[in-house]
């Protein structure tokens, strides 16, 4: 469905990708591991088109979509949950709802899809009408997730899911978005939790300075000595 062939991207004179090439197949869920500062938000950047890339090409269902702007992106159905979730606090959780469904002009579709998407996140539907700012970290997560789902994405594009919560809401998200991969949606996920990522993912890539170091199943990862110290803080 989504193909990076040898992207690479600047930001100014310093080199953020270089030469990076992934796939994710339809109905996937594949993940780009590494640290911080390894080039993993920009590289979902650059298939939002929020960074434009200098060499290579990105391929959207066989499409070359380098050169497309953000929104004409979204339009095509390629969804981006950014780090930090980046919610409307001063909209309530149904309002925020709607403006994942912006771009869509069936109201009676997105009542529905709303409907089922809040079916996922039970605290929501209790909450819908409460100001977003208001809720708990893991609860604005969660409301970012269902934002973006409401967009009706072929493929989302998660960045940092985990990041800032507590380990039992992480386990709820993950489980989440195991459930939505297996009802149809493609997910490209960026995560620095190495442990959970893999746990869930069907391919997954390794970024280190805007490189790929490895790729492979998950079981191949997890029982590579360099992911298991680096990564997973195993020492073998």
């Amino acid at each position: 469905m989504l193909k990076l062939k040898e992207v690479s991207c600047f930001y100014g004179k310093a080199q953020a990708l270089n030469k990076v090439s992934i796939s994710v197949p339809k109905g996937k869920l594949v993940s780009i591991l590494g640290a911080n500062g390894a080039g993993k938000s920009t590289c979902l950047k650059s298939i939002s088109g929020l960074i434009k890339i200098k060499e290579g090409a990105i391929l959207f269902q066989g499409h070359d979509i380098s050169r497309t702007n953000p929104a004409e992106i979204v339009r095509k159905g390629i969804v981006q949950v950014p780090e930090g979730r980046m919610i409307f606090p001063s909209l309530t959780v149904a309002e925020n709802l709607e403006m994942g469904a912006y771009c869509r002009r069936n109201r009676k579709e997105i009542r529905k899809d709303r409907e089922r998407i809040l079916g996922y996140f039970p605290i929501l539907e209790e909450r819908k009408n409460q100001i977003a700012s208001t809720l708990s970290g893991g609860e604005q997560q969660m409301l970012a997730i269902a934002r973006g789902l409401m967009a009706k994405p072929k493929i989302l594009l998660l960045d940092e899911p985990s990041l800032g919560l507590a380990p039992v809401i992480v386990e709820e998200i993950f489980s989440f978005l195991v459930e939505i991969k297996n009802e149809g949606t493609t997910i490209l996920l960026v995560e620095q939790n190495a442990f959970m990522a893999l746990k869930i993912s069907d391919y997954s890539y390794v970024l280190e300075t805007g490189n790929i170091s490895i790729s492979g199943s998950p079981e191949l990862l997890l029982n590579n000595k360099r992911v298991r110290e680096s990564y997973l803080g195993i020492q073998n």
